[in-house]
Parts: C-alpha cells; sequence; structure tokens
C-alpha cells in the first residue's frame, strides 16, 4: 500500500512539473463571409498554444484541433468525431512555409496604437490595441495580468488580424475580444467573449492524441 502511494505521490509530482500557468478562452467567431456558427477556444501558456474550433451551419457539424509544433515549424491539424469504418483516425501537419497570409493580415502591414485605455473582461484586466494595416483596423482588448508570448504563433495563424499585430509590437498577452473594420467602417471579422480562465496546462494538453496517425502526404 505504501509502495502504491508513493507511486501515485510520484506521478503527481512529475505531471505538476511539467505543468504551466496558463489560460483557456473561448469565443464566437463572426465573418462577413462564413454563414455559420463558429465558436473558438484558445489554450495558451508562455510556451505552447492550441486552438479547437467549432463549426455548425446547419449542413455540417465538425470540431478541429489546430496545434503548432514550435519544433518543426508544422501546424498539427485534425477533425474530433467518429470516421469511416475501417478507416484510422488521422492528423496532418502543415508546414509554415506553406501557410500564406492576406496582404492586410501580414505581420509587416500593422502600425500599432498602445491606447492605454483599460477595462475588466471575465475578470482580467485587459488594454485596448488598436491596430491598423493600411486596409483594415482592428480593435483589441488584450490580457495585462496574463502576458503569455502568444503572439509567437503568429505563423501558424498567418491571417490572424490579433496574432499578426500582437507579433509586429511584440506584445505579450491574449486578446479576449477583437473586432476587425475595412476603412470604409464595415466589419470583417469578430471575436465576441464568451469566458476566460486561469488554469494549469501540462506538455500533454498540446501533444496530438495517441490513437491519430499522421497521414500519409504522398511525399517522401
Amino acid at each position: 500500500m505504501n509502495k502504491f502511494v508513493s507511486l501515485f505521490t510520484l506521478l503527481l509530482f512529475t505531471a505538476s512539473a511539467f505543468a504551466e500557468k496558463g489560460i483557456v478562452v473561448t469565443q464566437k467567431y463572426t465573418d462577413a463571409n462564413v454563414k455559420a456558427n463558429v465558436t473558438v477556444t484558445w489554450y495558451v501558456t508562455e510556451s505552447s498554444c492550441k486552438m479547437k474550433m467549432e463549426f455548425a451551419d446547419g449542413k455540417v457539424n465538425s470540431m478541429s484541433w489546430f496545434i503548432p509544433d514550435f519544433g518543426t515549424n508544422q501546424l498539427l491539424t485534425y477533425a474530433e468525431g467518429e470516421v469511416p469504418a475501417n478507416a484510422k483516425k488521422s492528423y496532418f501537419a502543415i508546414p509554415i512555409a506553406g501557410i500564406k497570409a492576406a496582404k492586410s493580415a501580414a505581420a509587416s502591414a500593422f502600425k500599432i496604437e498602445r491606447t492605454g485605455e483599460t477595462k475588466t473582461i471575465g475578470g482580467f484586466n485587459c488594454e485596448k490595441i488598436m491596430a491598423n494595416s493600411g486596409s483594415t483596423i482592428t480593435e483589441m482588448w488584450v490580457t495585462k495580468d496574463f502576458k503569455a508570448s502568444f503572439y509567437k504563433a503568429s505563423s501558424f495563424f498567418a491571417n490572424s488580424y490579433e496574432l499578426n499585430a500582437l507579433s509586429s509590437g511584440n506584445i505579450a498577452g491574449v486578446p479576449l475580444e477583437s473586432t476587425t473594420k475595412d476603412l470604409n467602417g464595415k466589419v470583417i471579422n469578430a471575436y465576441s467573449f464568451v469566458s476566460a480562465s486561469n488554469t494549469s496546462l501540462s506538455v500533454t494538453d498540446f501533444i496530438v492524441p495517441a490513437e491519430y496517425k499522421l497521414a500519409a502526404t504522398g511525399k517522401n
């Protein structure tokens, strides 16, 4: 019995030793060109992040995961749910060199304004940051009391106005709300706040589940 307790304690200690302070943020995503209900959840620590996207348009319901692999510079992605009979659960590894940003979303395009204006969202102190790409204006509220270097994932999410804007200014924090408009004031897309919570996340939270196997790409 004592050996079992000791082993259990060791396992708990090992797991906690590889855990980091993190944040989990859920948002509703709207896009002028997407007629669907889309919910996005981010899991972020100082060294890692991943994104879950839930999509429903009345015909298709899906849940997809996106995990940046900073070691290989690949975006790992897989869909959760049932697979056809005799089919394997697969994930894909997309080199970031193949992930291209729209011109208006490229990190080099943004001019950043740190407004100094603050408000509390979901218990988190946030700063209003404005980002002008020359053809778009993004207003976002970024956490001040959780300052992980989330912007380092911008290359993996190349069309994120928010991440690329944060990257251009090396601004730490996680956007809890944001709206991007064109210069005429038309909304291009927006993330509206649903929830956010501090939590501990371990290295195992940022790996593809073992039952998923890397899909063949047809390349050697």
